[in-house]
């Protein structure tokens, strides 16, 4: 097997995703698990760009300060590694609202410069500063900067597109009544017309997480979404295939996605990379398209999983080929290891 050659102009990418501060079951509120994966990091040697992939924080079930707070120590942690040269943002689905408080405050600009056009949300827009720099060591020298919704980075002649991967939602066909897209796309579909954009993509998304963003100031109407979820989870097991073992919202696997990737990636603008990393569904893997070459990477997550086999405790590492790692009892394991010119 052949060994690919490292990035020209770009080194080592690391991809955290999924960390869900705010949430209970997230696993980095305990300080020395966080000591520990700073450790691990820091062993990887140079590293050029660390991509923190959406959901950091869970902004559906926890308003923002206090999923800041928790988030505290894991950014502070980060921003005290000498051996990361830059990181950015994507922010997911449950932390949306931080992408969005960011465009909103870029349009309040333009209106006080006197610019009153619209601006569009696509295909990606981008921003020097985002409050997790906030939450850094004094005087850190590691600046987070934030991009939505996808990052591309040149790798070998090719490209690897990043994105958390909540728009594949927009795709999926089973279990359609439990996707949050599907207000979205039934609305789209009656234009009339085939032509879906991201942007599309995007606005039918806004309203959803808008409001799920709102629920947490009253922490009823959280308590009752985690109930319904609870339930669909409960019938999507039970009428699910042998191949879909979990929740059809954010446990299905890997292979599960490939119809989905095959038609968001041309909304990317490339629409056959060398690699596609995402999270989103909390099933740490990687894989290859049927019949092409792209690789596809899941991060995982840094949550409680209902089942005992199910890695956690993951990130992926992009050096010429695809690292996926876990974070054990004795430090870093491998996991899974992708040539990507195989």
């Amino acid at each position: 097997m052949s060994r690919a050659k490292k990035a020209p102009g770009h080194g080592k990418i690391v991809v955290i995703s999924d960390t869900h501060f705010g949430d209970e079951t997230q696993l980095l509120d305990d300080r020395r698990t966080v000591d520990r994966l700073m450790e691990a990091l820091a062993d990887r040697g140079p590293v050029s760009e660390l991509v923190l992939l959406g959901d950091i924080l869970d902004l559906w079930v926890e308003t923002l300060m206090p999923a800041l707070r928790k988030a505290r120590y894991f950014i502070e942690s980060l921003s005290r590694l000498t051996n990361v040269a830059s990181a950015i943002y994507v922010p997911g689905n449950h932390d949306h609202q931080m992408f969005m408080d960011a465009f909103r405050l870029e349009q309040d600009v333009r209106i006080m410069q006197g610019d009153l056009s619209t601006a569009r949300f696509m295909p990606a827009r981008s921003y020097g500063e985002t409050l997790l720099n906030g939450l850094a060591a004094h005087r850190s020298r590691l600046h987070i900067s934030m991009t939505y919704p996808y990052l591309v980075r040149p790798l070998d002649g090719g490209e690897v597109v990043l994105a958390h991967g909540h728009h594949l939602d927009f795709y999926a066909k089973t279990h359609g009544w439990a996707r949050t897209f599907w207000l979205g796309r039934h609305i789209i579909g009656k234009r009339g017309h085939k032509l879906v954009t991201l942007h599309d993509i995007e606005m039918a998304n806004i309203p959803f997480c808008g409001a799920m963003s709102a629920a947490p100031w009253v922490p009823e109407l959280v308590d009752e979404g985690l109930r319904y979820y609870r339930v669909i989870s409960f019938f999507g097991r039970l009428f699910s295939s042998d191949k879909l073992r979990e929740s059809p919202l954010r446990d299905s696997l890997i292979r599960e996605n490939y119809a989905e990737i095959e038609q968001l990636l041309p909304q990317f603008g490339t629409p056959e990379p060398l690699c596609f990393v995402y999270g989103h569904t909390h099933r740490p893997g990687v894989g290859r398209l049927p019949g092409r070459k792209t690789v596809i990477v899941n991060c995982g997550s840094w949550v409680r999983q209902k089942e005992e086999a199910m890695p956690t405790r993951t990130w992926v590492e992009i050096d010429g080929d695809i690292k996926l790692f876990e974070l054990g009892r004795e430090g870093p394991v491998m996991l899974t290891r992708e040539d990507l010119l195989a």
